[in-house]
């Protein structure tokens, strides 16, 4: 399979690099099958010579090289390298059956970047070749050749299943930010709908009283002019009041996909996500929630995600969010080894963010590191916030 080959029958998704994100320490983690390389010299009949020995060690290096330069390489690049590393581990294999095990590295990088009819010819033309060298160069090598197939196999199944999962995962973003934009449309055309049925009546009034109050004082009658000058005053008032609470959910944020976004932010950046806040609190604990609490409590989930990307050194999240009687406890923890002797804006913020709706929130340093945050619920009927 040649570079040509490779380019035009690639299938190209904007798929992530694999030395990026979670996808890099599996990446890197994999070149450990990359040793059974060394293992068939130590059961050749004959002592492999010193220059054969170099060989093989040069062999070795060169195919590390190349695999981590392949990883870290965008896809109209990457069969350049993909071809080379096919080279080496033919040549290779010439002199130390070992040089199959590059095939599986190959097969995983193809199983992961391109369609799964072109992993699979490749899958067929690397199974030929094998049989091709253990019938001609190593009638005796069955075991190294068979552990070479099952190498190959279940490296590009992985690379298989790690596409798939990235796909999922695309698509399950794209499909949350479309409806975040439909609710956001539908959200504006609520408040337009509102804005109109507002401020027509009103403004309407606050017409009729002007002409009303012009002809008064046309006529000179300065006393029902303005009583009726202050009666369009309080119209005004009355008319702003509506609009500032009609408007204020245009910044209202979703505490359920605010979750969903920075978990799968967490995810895709290696971090492996326990999130209970589907299972563990349902409907009713959202709905209990004004337009202020939910945006400040998607705020906080934002700010504790962006905390976690630059200090955690750990690997595990845990978000749980669950509702007890008349209270919304939401618990983020990571396993990271965290110290704050100064706090930061991102805890100061989330702090201030938390008092602006009366909730508390502490913080547990250490490891784990846990964020705590209770905030009290009311009825919905009886609810109220601060003004913003």
């Amino acid at each position: 399979m040649n570079s040509n080959s490779i380019k035009n029958d690639a299938q190209a998704p904007a798929l992530p690099l694999l030395a990026h994100g979670r996808k890099k320490k599996w990446s890197y983690s994999s070149l450990i099958f990359s040793l059974f390389y060394f293992v068939p010299p130590l059961f050749m009949q004959e002592t492999p010579t010193s220059w054969v020995m170099a060989l093989i060690v040069m062999g070795f290096v060169t195919f590390v090289i190349l695999y981590v330069l392949s990883v870290n390489q965008p896809l109209n690049r990457l069969p350049y390298y993909l071809t080379a590393m096919l080279f080496l581990a033919y040549t290779t294999s010439l002199v130390n059956p070992g040089g199959t095990v590059f095939f599986g590295f190959v097969n995983f990088i193809v199983g992961y970047y391109y369609r799964f009819s072109i992993g699979i010819i490749l899958l067929l033309a690397v199974s030929a070749s094998l049989i091709f060298l253990k019938v001609y160069l190593y009638p005796t090598g069955l075991f190294f050749f068979l552990a070479a197939g099952a190498n190959i196999a279940v490296l590009f199944g992985f690379g298989v299943m790690e596409r798939k999962e990235t796909l999922f995962q695309q698509k399950e973003a794209k499909h949350a930010a479309a409806l975040g934009t439909l609710s956001a449309i539908a959200e504006r055309e609520r408040i337009g709908r509102d804005l109109h049925d507002v401020a027509g009546h009103a403004l309407s009034s606050i017409s009729l009283k002007a002409q009303v109050a012009d002809k008064l004082l046309t006529k000179g009658r300065t006393a029902e002019a303005q009583a009726e000058v202050k009666a369009l005053a309080q119209l005004s008032q009355q008319l702003l009041s509506e609009i500032r609470q009609t408007v204020s959910g245009i910044k209202h944020l979703s505490l359920r996909e605010e979750i969903a976004k920075n978990m799968a932010k967490l995810s895709e950046q290696g971090f492996n996500v326990v999130n209970d806040a589907v299972s563990d609190a349902d409907k009713s604990s959202f709905t209990h929630l004004t337009p202020l609490q939910e945006t400040q409590l998607s705020l906080i989930v934002k700010e504790a995600t962006t905390n976690i990307l630059r200090h955690s050194k750990g690997n595990q999240v845990t978000l749980t969010l669950q509702r007890t009687n008349h209270m919304l406890n939401l618990v983020i923890a990571d396993n990271g080894n965290s110290h704050c002797q100064t706090e930061g804006n991102g805890v100061k913020g989330i702090r201030e963010r938390a008092e602006l709706i009366n909730a508390s929130v502490v913080f547990q340093w250490g490891s784990p590191t846990v964020l705590t945050l209770q905030l009290p619920l009311l009825a919905k009927h009886n609810s109220s916030e601060p003004s913003a």
